[in-house]
């Protein structure tokens, strides 16, 4: 059974640095140190992203406007926008940020990586129709992030709006089929599962 959470409801708290301001989604509680770690950051102005060393970083923006991203000794740069598949970095890399449009928020999955880790892990954008399926996989965690746009969501036999500003969430266990559609244009929503 899926459930829905405001964005808005969740606890705004700083970044390690200070520099920027994020909302804790998830993260996995099953491990004496966490795998995974989701979460919404809201990117107020240019700014250094605080860095995480043995994690992987997986970005991508909610709603509009333009993040750009450079590795502080210019290993890479790279530019999200609206309706941009995720970007992945590693999470000890030092980043600067700048928002050239404004303030932006951006979806931040980071997985931690370990020889051992056999964690599947997808963040897909979607923008058609699409399912998830109850296949008896192992146990995951399902999470939706509509970014523009609107969808219908039907799982089972009840349809349920998705609109921007709202996170959804399902365990694998509870999980019925489940179908989403864009019903504007131009709409785009994020997928995870850990």
């Amino acid at each position: 059974m899926w459930q829905r959470r405001l964005l808005t409801h969740v606890a705004a708290v700083p970044w390690r640095n200070g520099q920027g301001l994020t909302r804790i989604i998830a993260e996995d509680n099953a491990h004496t140190l966490p795998e995974w770690r989701l979460s919404v950051a809201d990117i107020l102005h240019d700014a250094p992203f605080s860095a995480f060393a043995g994690w992987q970083r997986s970005i991508a923006l909610l709603g509009s406007g333009v993040l750009e991203m450079q590795e502080k000794a210019g290993e890479w740069q790279h530019a999200l926008g609206a309706c941009c598949p995720p970007y992945v970095f590693c999470g000890a890399d030092e980043v600067l940020s700048s928002c050239p449009n404004g303030a932006v928020q951006a979806l931040n999955l980071m997985v931690r990586r370990s020889e051992n880790a056999e964690k599947i892990v997808e963040f897909v954008l979607h923008q058609t129709v699409f399912s998830i399926q109850n296949m008896g996989q192992t146990k995951s965690d399902y999470f939706l992030f509509p970014s523009t746009g609107a969808w219908t969501m039907r799982s089972g036999d009840v349809d349920y709006p998705v609109t921007p500003g709202n996170v959804w969430h399902c365990r694998s266990e509870n999980l019925q089929n489940t179908v989403l559609k864009p019903v504007e244009e131009k709409s785009s929503l994020y997928c995870i599962r850990v």
